[in-house]
Order: C-alpha cells, then structure tokens, then sequence
C-alpha cells in the first residue's frame, strides 16, 4: 500500500512539475498533442524558430507551422491570423480558395509531349460544389507511322508489339476528395479512342507443295516491313494533383495506369484458331500539364 502512494505522489510531483515548467516559459502544442516548453524566437507564415529556454546559447530549432496546433505564450494566448491561427487555434478553412478566387475552367498543354514530338491539349471544367469535374483532351502525333525509324522509340515498343498513335481523344471524369486549396489531390477515371499504325514484318512465307497436302516454311534472309492502321482506345485511372500557382496559372501532375486495346486484323477462319479480335496491353505513365484558368 505504502509503494502505492509513493508511485502516486511521485506521479503527481511530475505532472506538477511539467506544469510549472510550462507555466514559466512559452509552450508550442502539437498536432499529435506533446507540448513542448520553448523560448520562441521568431513565427513567420511557415517556420517558427525557438531554443530551449534552459540553454538560451544554445542550437535554435526550426519547425514547420503545419506541424504545430497552437502556441501559448507565458503571459497569455497569441494569434496568428496570417498564418490561419485564431485565439491559437489553426482554422480549419485557413487557405480555402474564396468562391471570388476560384476559377473552375483551365486549358493546358502537356510538355513531356510536346517533347516527344506529340501535341497534347485539354479542357477542364470543374462543377460548382468543386467535387467533380470533366476534362476532355486530343492528341496529336507527328512522325511517320510508314517509317521503320519510328518504331524505334520506346513510345512504340508496346509489349513486343510495334504500334503508333497517330492521334487520339478522351474524356476524364475527375473526382476531388479534398476541398480545394492552393494544392489539391484527385484522382480520374477516363477513356479515349483514335488510330494508331502497327508495324508488322514478313518474312516472306514460302509453299512447298507435297502429294497430301503443302509444308511452308520462313525466309528469314529477306524480311521487310509493313504497316497498318488500327483502331486505338485506352482506359487509364489516374491521380494527380493541381497546383494553382495563382489564381490563373496552374501546374497539375499525375501517375496513369491502364490498359491499352489495339484492333487486330480480322480472323480469316475463327472456328479454327479462335484467335482475338483485339490485342491487349497494360500501360503506365506520368503526365505534367501546364495551364490557364478563367
């Protein structure tokens, strides 16, 4: 019994003393809850910089604001409205873009495309509850499809197969999770459908003619290439972020994973080898998009 009560006062000696402690310097509260005793030095919008208050020569610290929920300073509360603090209390709406400021249509263009000799652009529209949105885009190739140097890229190397897109549009249907700030996470379903050329090569197949029946058999010496145009759609998730420089200029990024469908040619006696209509391939990618909003 006797050991019980130590632990208790001993307990209670402790919590007092944290409280004093506290009580005779600045203290910083963290998101997580620990409170830490601090001599405060300097608050900005994104830093604050404090030392020890029992070794004030010593090192200076340097934390994140949105790492902290509120400072109590030793003689009373402080706010810090700049930086979304109220009575010491972070606003939950700090940093919410004001209907006012809010600019829900934005046109961009993908650079990462236009350096690989495709042009891509798009047109977003978000709804007004700011959830969801539409973007529809185009994209345009360049190069020769009818040109074997082409499929040299690793753009066309899908799969073992050799395809190009000549060009395609979309539509993705865009979801916000999160209510819109300066940067703000989405994720999309989309499709998109156009034409693209495959490039095959024959080897120039040869017949030897036998009583029952004909054996044909490859040249492998004399192989040439040829090319045709196939129907191309794609269906991808993607998610992203959109980062609103300012009230006009945005910066959006996102990881794509998908599944690509090429047309085939058309089976010439499907009862016996039941070969597909269509050639599947999985396909990932990263987008960049620089753009404008009004």
């Amino acid at each position: 019994m006797k050991n019980i009560f130590t632990a208790l006062a001993f307990f209670l000696f402790f919590v007092f003393s944290q409280n004093s402690l506290h009580a005779q310097y600045d203290s910083i509260v963290y998101v997580n809850g620990t409170r830490q005793a601090a001599k405060i030095i300097e608050i900005s919008d994104k830093l604050i910089k404090f030392k020890n208050p029992k070794d004030t020569l010593g090192p200076t610290f340097v934390v994140k604001i949105k790492n902290i929920e509120r400072f109590v300073l030793k003689g009373g509360c402080i706010d810090l409205r700049t930086a979304g603090y109220v009575d010491c209390v972070k606003d939950p709406s700090f940093g919410i873009i004001k209907n006012e400021d809010f600019t829900k249509n934005i046109i961009s263009i993908d650079p990462f495309q236009a350096a690989n000799s495709h042009l891509q652009v798009s047109y977003e529209h978000i709804f007004k509850s700011r959830t969801f949105g539409i973007m529809g885009f185009y994209n345009q190739g360049f190069l020769n499809g009818n040109d074997s140097t082409t499929y040299n890229r690793i753009e066309c190397k899908v799969n073992g197969g050799s395809y190009y897109k000549n060009n395609y549009g979309g539509l993705d249907f865009k979801f916000y999770p999160y209510v819109h700030k300066k940067n703000t996470f989405w994720i999309a379903l989309g499709i998109e459908s156009g034409k693209a050329t495959n490039m095959l090569i024959d080897y120039h197949s040869k017949t030897v003619a036998y009583q029952y029946g004909a054996m044909y058999y490859t040249d492998l010496r004399n192989p040439f290439a040829y090319y045709e145009t196939k129907l191309y759609i794609g269906y991808h998730v993607n998610a992203g972020f959109l980062y609103r420089l300012n009230k006009h200029f945005i910066l959006q990024g996102n990881v794509s994973l998908g599944v690509s469908q090429f047309g085939k040619d058309p089976d010439p006696n499907p009862l016996i080898t039941n070969s597909p209509k269509y050639a599947y391939y999985l396909k990932a990618n990263i987008g960049v998009l620089v753009g404008y909003a009004f």
